[in-house]
């Protein structure tokens, strides 16, 4: 899903725009000409006739007649790539490759600046080396100057701090949706793309942005429920804003119906098993064994309901937790907490 979604989204002007001007920008960005972004074919073949492929490249023009050249690359996996240097490395050379094939640069012409950057939206935090020079074994002083040289940049979404996010920036609403784990959040990163991308120039953009977020949305819902194919961004707001509070209760019933002919307190246990599924597929695993400890000072369906209700609407684990530690001195005067 997310690689789809990422290279369409990342055919867009606006968000390599605003990923340049955000989030990678250098004393550099001030000679470039945003308006000349181009999008180019991101496949080459190399000389051996194996394909290699890249997520996305756009040349924009420097100051002057001078192109720089921009390589995406998307990362979606749970961890960080230890050789990725040595990949930008590859896809570099193999663009070179392809430009001086097909001639957009001649013989006598010196080869354009390349950027390299790496999207990666992993819930451990960026470590590779940026460096190529980085992975090669020291050789000395003597033999230093011939080693390759390149370093790129790296866009960690998940551990971005809010301060690091500017607004009215199309890429922040990528991050935050990254980073987002409730209804609520989607719903406020909605309000701001609708904000940021007004007009019929953004039309194709704007509809990217729904068919991502109702993707996202669905992974919150309950089973058996779905999120409603809708056209705008509004519509898609105001539908997750119809069925938030509806989700806790049906998770209830699903836990109750599971229950029957179990007896209560097995009916309990089902709903208590659920909310700790919910939590662990929302905040992860370490999250869900600290709320199952809190649960079960939680008596009734009532109770365990409320907690439900702030599974969806909590934006951390640790409000989660918070919240429901409430609930649970609340319930139980002898719970200490966890």
């Amino acid at each position: 899903m997310h690689d789809e979604i990422y290279k369409k989204l990342f055919a867009f002007p606006r968000l390599v725009q605003d990923l340049l001007r955000g989030f990678v920008a250098g004393p550099w960005s001030k000679a470039i000409d945003l308006k000349t972004l181009e999008k180019l074919p991101a496949e080459y073949v190399s000389d051996d006739l194996s394909t290699r492929r890249g997520d996305a490249v756009w040349r924009v023009r420097l100051r002057g007649e001078r192109w720089l050249y921009l390589l995406v690359l998307l990362e979606f996996q749970a961890r960080d790539e230890p050789r990725m240097a040595l990949r930008i490395l590859t896809y570099t050379s193999l663009l070179y490759e392809e430009l001086v094939r097909n001639g957009a640069v001649a013989a006598h012409e010196a080869l354009p600046p390349v950027l390299p950057v790496v999207l990666y939206n992993g819930e451990s935090a960026w470590r590779a080396a940026l460096e190529v020079g980085d992975l090669i074994a020291p050789a000395g002083p003597s033999l230093a100057p011939y080693q390759p040289a390149q370093r790129y940049c790296v866009v960690d979404e998940r551990h971005l701090e809010k301060d690091d996010l500017p607004s009215g920036n199309v890429m922040t609403a990528v991050v935050r949706l990254e980073q987002s784990r409730s209804p609520a959040g989607l719903e406020r990163v909605l309000e701001a793309v609708a904000l940021w991308l007004r007009g019929a120039d953004y039309s194709a953009l704007r509809r990217a942005f729904v068919d991502w977020v109702r993707l996202l949305a669905e992974r919150l819902v309950p089973a058996g429920s779905a999120v409603p194919r809708v056209a705008t961004l509004e519509e898609l707001r105001m539908s997750l804003e119809e069925r938030v509070a509806e989700w806790p209760k049906q998770w209830m019933r699903e836990g109750m119906e599971k229950g029957l002919g179990q007896g209560l307190e097995q009916g309990i246990e089902q709903q208590r098993s659920l909310l700790r599924r919910q939590a662990a597929l929302r905040f992860g695993e370490e999250t869900a064994v600290r709320l199952a400890r809190l649960l079960t000072h939680l008596a009734g369906a009532a109770r365990l309901a409320e907690a439900g209700e702030w599974i969806v609407r909590c934006e951390t684990g640790a409000d989660l937790l918070a919240r429901v530690a409430a609930l649970a001195a609340d319930s139980d005067p002898t719970c200490g907490g966890e």
